[in-house]
């Protein structure tokens, strides 16, 4: 659903992935963590598969991802978990073939480039703007 700014989320008592990325994100940013929200419009390149966003915190001089959606199933996730122990982070998402492999971006306050943020509720849209980083996510997922 697309339920992702603070004030629907309190009136609502819930979210959408993007919703609990950009919720996480400010609190964070809040007591000075750096941290940006990342994801994929379009699981394999197929809009009809689905998008799913997360964050990524930066520490020790790189980026590191964690999903911020709650798991009712699980622990909730943190900086020192596996990468591949999260759902998303799999080799079936991120292939080797250009054509079938999951791009992911991360958003940005400006970009040096004419890259954007897509957003899979709005795509014509291209005023976020973003950073290709599905090269990280291909060598971390494509691992597992």
């Amino acid at each position: 659903p697309l339920v992702f700014d603070l004030m629907s989320i309190l009136a609502f008592g819930y979210a959408s992935c993007t919703g609990v990325a950009i919720l996480l994100a400010n609190a964070l940013r809040t007591v000075g963590v750096p941290v940006r929200v990342a994801g994929t419009a379009a699981w394999h390149q197929e809009r009809e598969n689905g998008n799913h966003n997360w964050i990524e915190v930066w520490k020790d001089g790189q980026w590191h991802f964690m999903e911020p959606s709650l798991n009712p199933n699980g622990p909730i996730d943190d900086l020192s978990r596996n990468p591949c122990q999260r759902w998303f982070c799999n080799k079936a998402h991120f292939t080797n073939n250009p054509a079938n492999t999951s791009l992911v971006y991360a958003a940005r306050l400006e970009s040096p480039r004419s890259t954007y943020f897509p957003l899979a509720w709005e795509w014509t849209n291209h005023d976020v703007p973003g950073e290709d980083v599905s090269a990280l996510y291909q060598m971390q997922c494509g691992q597992c």
